[in-house]
């Protein structure tokens, strides 16, 4: 168990149900859909949220929740500043999830995980070429964010191995928790092009990010799994009369300067 606090806030963070995929010989030219380094999916731990604090169970193979997306407001939720996602201290920003699952499915032979590649897009994005200048699907001011690399290191054991190093349920199992998955630089490159649109153009920014996890092979082959997305719908609601988010829309609240 682990203990974050926000304001103050205790965080703990369980998650899944794990398909066992089919056992192959090491090879770095042959990972045909992630059969031998494979990402199976999102997750989060069960989450207890309370006034002053935010316990997660931890991911593992005995139960977990799976996802895949989520919502929060662009500048704020119900007071809580977006300032990342997700964010362990905001009950609002999905602090006990976007777990990703990796599953090594070659035999006598771990794979250390080295990175975790991200892509982002705006999903629509065309729709908002008029006011904003885009290229593939992404804000032109804001590309030096369009991609970015975690490097995150994590040992997979083999699928016939026996030793659970990883506190995952299962030897070949590691669950990689993605912390930061959307940055604050490129949340506030966004609000920068999309907020000044008017809420009847856009009340919704959809983000999708493309994952690809990289390991390496005890025999020193290069693995990259199959990539998974997940998706942030930013609202903006601000001017259109809603609070679905208790969205602050003073320009010079807390969140919105």
């Amino acid at each position: 168990m682990r203990i974050t606090r926000w304001r103050p806030a205790g965080r703990t963070a369980v998650a899944t149900l794990i398909v066992l995929g089919l056992a192959v010989p090491a090879r770095a030219d042959n990972n045909p859909n992630g059969m031998s380094f494979r990402a199976v999916g999102w997750f989060k731990g069960k989450a207890e949220i309370s006034a002053g604090d935010i316990k997660c169970d931890i991911p593992n193979v005995s139960g977990a929740i799976s996802e895949g997306a989520f919502a929060m407001g662009l500048w704020n939720t119900y007071g809580f500043q977006t300032l990342m996602f997700p964010d362990t201290s905001n009950p609002f920003a999905n602090p006990c999830g976007v777990w990703i699952q990796l599953q090594n499915n070659l035999i006598d032979q771990a794979v250390l995980l080295e990175r975790i590649e991200l892509r982002f897009r705006i999903a629509g994005a065309r729709r908002f070429r008029s006011s904003v200048d885009t290229v593939r699907q992404f804000p032109r001011a804001c590309r030096q964010f369009r991609r970015d690399t975690l490097f995150i290191g994590a040992r997979l054991n083999p699928i016939n191995s026996t030793q659970d190093t990883s506190s995952s349920g299962a030897p070949n199992v590691a669950f990689i928790e993605m912390l930061p998955f959307i940055s604050n630089q490129l949340i506030q490159c966004l609000r920068a092009e999309y907020a000044p649109l008017p809420t009847t153009t856009f009340a919704s920014l959809p983000l999708v990010v493309k994952a690809t996890a990289v390991g390496v092979s005890d025999s020193g082959d290069t693995f990259r799994a199959n990539p998974i997305a997940y998706t942030l719908n930013l609202r903006h609601t601000c001017g259109n009369g809603r609070t679905d988010d208790g969205e602050s829309c003073d320009a010079s609240a807390p969140g919105n300067a």
